[in-house]
């Protein structure tokens, strides 16, 4: 009977530490997918739902939301941007700065507008930023883009000290206030030497840093120190809570499809299915490849102003 009981208690010891080492290999994996994919997600009937959550908040919330429609969630959100008081004068509707060769909100006619969503501590914002944004800078001051950026905070929990939200509100600011500055302070941002990792490869990056940056690419003093003092933080919080209740910014393919992941990219307001572009490319082209084919523009014609991208304001190639 002993013998019985002694081996009844090891088959159960046995059983307790292979479902503890499931559920530890089960942790490892989804922390594996968040690394890779970097997304914040959001269902059909769900407000927000970041994926970095902890499990409490993801089921309240979704329990929470599923009582309301998409369309109620998403006014909700956007309820709470328009009543922020501190708010970028130059910001439009969809919480993005228009920027042209024209200046700010002065979009050039006839030729495609890209939506750039973008998170500052975003791996793949920085592997896709770093790919495209030269060529972006190029056709913009060309007149062959109008490019609206869209400054987010997703990822405030693989950092110790909200540099999602702290960085975004940054550069919101000098978007605001020298607009003609913005983009080369973004590049800056995203350079392998500036941009933390995420997680516990996370080091601090102060405010003093971002001023000092700023400077470096030419930003006033003035702007630069101001942008510092987080003016818009709560205006960035608000908008980065309503962007993924619109499904135009969903993913349409892949495991992540119906929910958003960062970098998102819309040509003339189509989502960019960047992913499923480079997989059929076969890992041998480049973002910066794929995206010049999507807008119908030959690499040796990039910020060549008489040379425009033969999409216009039409759907990308391909779509």
């Amino acid at each position: 009977m002993a013998k019985n009981d002694e081996k009844r208690a090891k088959s159960r010891k046995a059983r307790m530490e292979a479902r503890a080492a499931a559920e530890r290999e089960a942790q490892l994996a989804a922390q594996r997918e968040r690394k890779i994919q970097t997304a914040i997600g959001a269902s059909v009937l769900a407000v927000v739902i970041l994926i970095l959550a902890v499990v409490g908040y993801f089921v309240g919330r979704n329990i929470y939301e599923s009582t309301r429609s998409p369309e109620e969630v998403s006014n909700a959100a956007y309820a709470k941007v328009e009543s922020i008081a501190d708010k970028p004068q130059n910001a439009s509707k969809d919480g993005g700065f228009l920027l042209s060769k024209n200046g700010v909100n002065k979009a050039v006619e006839g030729v495609p507008t890209i939506d750039d969503y973008m998170d500052f501590i975003c791996p793949a914002c920085g592997i896709v930023g770093r790919s495209i944004d030269a060529d972006l800078v190029s056709m913009l001051d060309a007149g062959q883009i109008n490019l609206n950026i869209h400054l987010a905070a997703f990822l405030n929990r693989s950092s110790t000290d909200n540099y999602s939200t702290r960085s975004a509100a940054f550069v919101t600011y000098v978007a605001d206030n020298e607009p003609d500055k913005v983009m080369a302070l973004i590049r800056a941002m995203f350079a392998e030497n500036f941009q933390p990792q995420e997680g516990s490869a996370y080091k601090s990056v102060s405010n003093d840093d971002l001023v000092k940056l700023a400077k470096s690419v030419g930003v006033s003093d003035s702007v630069a120190e101001a942008a510092a003092k987080g003016k818009y933080e709560a205006w960035v919080d608000a908008t980065s809570a309503w962007y993924p209740t619109d499904s135009r910014l969903w993913n349409v393919s892949g495991s992540l499809k119906g929910q958003m992941t960062t970098p998102t990219i819309l040509v003339n307001k189509n989502y960019w299915d960047y992913n499923t572009l480079m997989a059929s490319a076969g890992g041998s082209s480049s973002y910066n490849t794929i995206l010049l084919s999507s807008l119908g523009l030959a690499k040796a014609d990039v910020g060549n102003a008489s040379v425009l991208p033969s999409i216009g304001e039409g759907k990308p190639v391909g779509a």
